[in-house]
């Protein structure tokens, strides 16, 4: 269906070997029959970093002309590219989906708890650009310990050890509300579930959230 891809697109002197990872991707996708490459954007390599300087003119213009690089790769390889914003990345809250909408023709996959801990609101994203959504991550989250990562007081990845990712309807993102948004504008793109989980031991097994949120989604959609 779709696999997601990491890149640096702000900087000049990257441009040849990150296009030539994101072909990569894309080709070993291809060669599998799915749709979609999904995009993020990071400041660098091994950061999951959520404190970015902000890009100047210069680099925001890389990026924009680089996922145009990126769709013709696409093209390629018959995908289509959504570009994901995701905390930690150089794209990810309101502001800078805004330029990314304004800048580039491409399409967004969203992802309903990267948006929170972004900042930014699923359904005020669906509602701005409800043409460019091709492609919707469902997830929850303790909204409690969110705000806690937004504000940088703890770690991303010592949340989702505390239990950050809940089952669907079970946090506070209100997926209700994102859904029934993405039907009133006609969506028929793919819904996936996305939980990370930590597992305590060999013997944890992340089925059962997973089938909590099945039975909370699955009426939303019929």
């Amino acid at each position: 269906m779709a696999g997601h891809v990491q890149a640096i697109l702000h900087q000049h002197e990257t441009r040849g070997p990150e296009l030539a990872h994101i072909d990569g991707h894309a080709s070993w996708l291809g060669a599998l029959g799915a749709e979609l490459l999904i995009l993020s954007a990071i400041p660098e390599r091994a950061s999951r970093t959520a404190t970015n300087a902000p890009l100047s003119k210069a680099e925001w213009a890389n990026l924009l002309h680089l996922i145009g690089s990126v769709e013709h790769v696409c093209a390629r390889h018959r995908l289509k590219l959504a570009v994901e914003p995701r905390f930690g990345s150089i794209i990810q809250g309101a502001d800078e989906i805004e330029r990314l909408l304004v800048g580039s023709e491409a399409g967004l996959c969203l992802d309903v708890a990267q948006l929170f801990l972004a900042g930014a609101d699923a359904v005020d994203v669906i509602e701005e650009a409800p043409n460019r959504v091709r492609h919707v991550q469902l997830n929850d989250l303790d909204t409690n310990l969110g705000y806690q990562v937004r504000g940088h007081s703890v770690g991303f990845n010592e949340a989702v050890a505390l239990g950050l990712y809940r089952p669907l309807g079970e946090g506070g993102t209100d997926v209700q509300r994102v859904v029934e948004a993405l039907r009133r504008k006609g969506y028929r793109g793919w819904y996936t579930l996305e939980q990370e989980v930590r597992l305590a031991s060999n013997e944890d097994r992340p089925l059962g959230p997973i089938s909590r949120s099945l039975e909370y989604v699955l009426p939303l959609l019929s």
